[in-house]
């Protein structure tokens, strides 16, 4: 009962804000027999259901196919789905991009337990061959509520070059010690080269003194304390121009910005090594922050859930297995840039790249331009590698999405947008964030 309480109090709240926007008609499909999934733009998971129903033309029957229920915008579908959530409904396929507050939905046994589906159909859906590390960050007490299916290493890329002039090293580097070279340095910097990344990058900060799982937090801890000051000096004293794009590869090599972040590909980031060396900088990998100098964190780019209350479960293990697979694996690999959970797959992408690069652009590739390709292939692999292979934790929400969480966007946005504006304390910001995460967390 305290469970269903919780699940009607947190969406009655979405409702309440939307309340004037229309009801629609109901997300179950025009076909009682197939699955459903809401899009208000053709995401991701979209793009792999549209493979999906084909291939269930040739192994299935269409019955197993997926059925896509279109809305006109984010807040018309999320006051569907939220709706018929509370009704016991809802859409039988979830993307951990929609902004549906996915820790109470957990609480709520609104999610189902793929582990349980499993055991329920004695069906195979191919998790032993995926990572295990990244897989777990989809368990919650032993409960398999989340498919990750995509992920990335929370890694940011500067160079040798940039941290020198902030008289740093890469082995000395932290937050902290930039935050205080920084402010003492006075000089203007772009952190990111995006005030968007930067927000993300608060996000993530906050991220790693909560736990979800447990419902505890460290707001009101000296360290965090501390480390907030740190990070807040580095956002609030930034002056990223946006009139200036930093992503271009001299750019960065000119350290236009202190960090960039990448998208998660080997090849991608082969090839900005490259261009980094070919600009005669040292490109140099950094972990984004954690509490602890030998956590190496990832985040899942790409992930899905379902709906405890689907009529037709036994389809959604198929579905499971297909996202899985190492052809569909290998095709998202590619098409997004982003690692697969898949272990054959990441096997055959990490190490792969594409040939050497015409950086002078003469239609010809000689033997400098090789070189330069070749230490950049061995440097990639062995720095990247590395941190890859050496994840220690993974949370479920992507660098990118960090700022349209629920809970960042919904219960404590506000909060953070006034104290990054100065609109609150120090003091009052930590009360306000403490004392929001309590409700959501126990309400």
């Amino acid at each position: 009962m305290k469970n269903k309480i919780a699940i009607i109090l947190t969406l009655q709240f979405i409702i309440t804000v939307f309340a004037f926007s229309g009801c629609g008609e109901s997300i179950a499909s025009s076909n009682s027999s197939k699955l459903t999934y809401c899009a208000y733009y053709e995401d991701a998971i979209c793009d792999i259901i549209k493979r999906y129903n084909k291939y269930c033309t040739k192994h299935y029957d269409e019955s197993y196919q997926i059925e896509i229920v279109e809305f006109e915008s984010q807040e018309e579908m999320k006051l569907k789905m939220s709706t018929e959530i509370m009704a016991g409904e809802g859409p039988d396929i979830f993307s951990l991009s929609q902004k549906l507050p996915f820790e109470k939905l957990t609480d709520s046994k609104t999610i189902a337990d793929v582990n349980e589906l499993i055991s329920e159909f004695s069906y195979d859906i191919g998790i032993d061959n995926c990572d295990s590390k990244i897989m777990d960050a989809g368990v919650i007490d032993g409960k398999r509520y989340f498919i990750p299916l995509f992920y990335s290493p929370d890694v940011f890329i500067t160079t040798e070059e940039t941290l020198n002039k902030y008289n740093l090293t890469s082995s000395e580097f932290s937050f902290k010690a930039l935050s205080e070279k920084l402010s003492k340095n006075k000089k203007e910097y772009s952190l990111f080269g995006s005030a968007d990344d930067n927000i993300a990058f608060f996000y993530s900060f906050l991220d790693q003194y909560i736990d979800f799982n447990s419902g505890n937090t460290e707001f009101n801890s000296d360290k965090f304390s501390e480390d907030l000051d740190s990070i807040y000096s580095l956002i609030k004293n930034d002056t990223t121009d946006e009139n200036v794009y930093y992503f271009l590869y001299e750019n960065i090599s000119k350290g236009d910005s202190v960090f960039y972040k990448q998208f998660s590909s080997f090849e991608l980031m082969v090839r900005t090594y490259a261009y980094l060396y070919y600009y005669s900088s040292t490109p140099v990998l950094v972990n984004n922050f954690s509490q602890s100098q030998n956590i190496i964190s990832a985040s899942v780019d790409f992930g899905i859930a379902f709906n405890s209350n689907c009529k037709h479960k036994e389809k959604l293990l198929p579905f499971i297995e297909y996202c899985l697979s190492e052809s569909i694996q290998t095709n998202w690999n590619t098409e997004y840039c982003a690692l697969a959970v898949n272990n054959s797959t990441l096997k055959n992408s990490i190490g792969s790249a594409e040939q050497a690069i015409d950086f002078d652009e003469d239609g010809n590739i000689g033997s400098n331009e090789e070189a330069i390709f070749e230490k950049a292939f061995t440097t990639a692999l062995n720095d990247y590698g590395y941190m890859i292979d050496n994840i220690t934790e993974c949370s479920l929400y992507s660098f990118y999405d960090l700022s349209d969480t629920y809970y960042n966007s919904t219960v404590i946005g506000d909060i953070v947008d006034k104290y990054l504006n100065g609109d609150i304390s120090k003091e009052k910001f930590i009360r306000q964030l403490s004392a929001a995460t309590e409700f959501y967390l126990t309400e």
